[in-house]
């Protein structure tokens, strides 16, 4: 397994980088969730279609891509998400405001791969800090 711990790594720095990456991957899974092909079996469906399918496989795919940036995170760079979550998240709610302010009409579609993607670090932020205060309430209880 690839480790680069051995090496001495600014953790905020590579939080604010794969941030950085994960608000690009944004618009670009914006644009090929527009070009996905439609299954035969949604054809009849053209509501559906025309207005929920690229937003749900953008969703899909941002999701997929923040499980891979959290594994490479914390497998190669080991780097816990709940160190540095604000560092982590400040360019995707960046991109967010930025795109609400200047490009109102691609705000849906940036939401769609942005929501799935926080709402998903968020949680294992969160879960891993819990996580991490039981195990030092549990080796304060043996004590």
């Amino acid at each position: 397994m690839l480790k680069l711990s051995r090496y001495q790594v600014n953790k905020k720095l590579w939080s604010f980088n794969f941030g950085c990456l994960l608000a690009c991957s944004f618009l670009w899974l914006t644009g090929v969730a527009d070009l996905v092909p439609v299954p035969e079996a949604l054809h009849p469906y053209t509501d559906f279609i025309l207005d929920y399918y690229p937003g749900v496989i953008t969703a899909l795919s941002a999701l997929s891509l923040t499980l891979l940036v959290i594994w490479l995170m914390n497998y190669a760079f080991d780097i816990c998400i709940s160190e540095h979550t604000f560092w982590l998240l400040i360019p995707s709610v960046t991109l967010v405001v930025l795109t609400a302010l200047s490009a109102f009409n691609s705000l849906f579609h940036v939401m769609s791969a942005a929501m799935p993607s926080i709402l998903v670090l968020c949680a294992v932020a969160v879960f891993s800090r819990l996580s991490q205060q039981k195990l030092i309430f549990n080796k304060k209880c043996a004590d």
